[in-house]
């Protein structure tokens, strides 16, 4: 039987992730390049999405400035922070990111979900973290923050 979202948020700790990161568009065949991020990040939270335009890389500045990707990629965003929940998630949860997403996309903000097995994450912009988390309190008011 699948969980409530609101009931699961109520529970969830979330964590924001102190470093900053940008959200890079790299073609493909800069996969090896992205795979070096993943493996020589010192930051606690990268991804990677591969889709039918190439790869998304969600990178810490830090790393994205030692490894050059600037010269490779075709666009980048940022800076953001990133969010994760940071308590155990059922997967069995419909609708557990629209609960989050429907708030803050009412505001006119972004917090762009990534999916995890065990957490979700979301990314939004370094100058509006704040604004996110306040709205993520607002719908369950008894959700810890780190």
């Amino acid at each position: 039987m699948p969980f409530d979202p609101v009931e699961t948020w109520k529970t969830m700790q979330v964590k924001v992730w102190p470093e900053e990161y940008f959200l890079v568009d790299l073609p493909f065949e800069h996969a090896d390049l992205a795979f070096a991020a993943l493996k020589e990040t010192e930051a606690r939270y990268c991804a990677v999405t591969r889709d039918q335009f190439g790869l998304s890389l969600v990178i810490d500045s830090e790393t994205w400035a030692r490894l050059g990707i600037g010269n490779k990629e075709r666009v980048h965003f940022g800076p953001l922070k990133v969010l994760s929940t940071d308590s155990e998630l059922p997967f069995d949860v419909p609708g557990f990111i629209r609960t989050a997403i429907e708030p803050v996309n009412a505001r006119g903000l972004k917090a762009a979900p990534i999916c995890g097995l065990r957490s979700d994450h979301f990314f939004t912009g370094a100058n509006t973290i704040d604004e996110v988390v306040e709205i993520f309190r607002s719908f369950a008011a008894e959700v810890r923050y780190d």
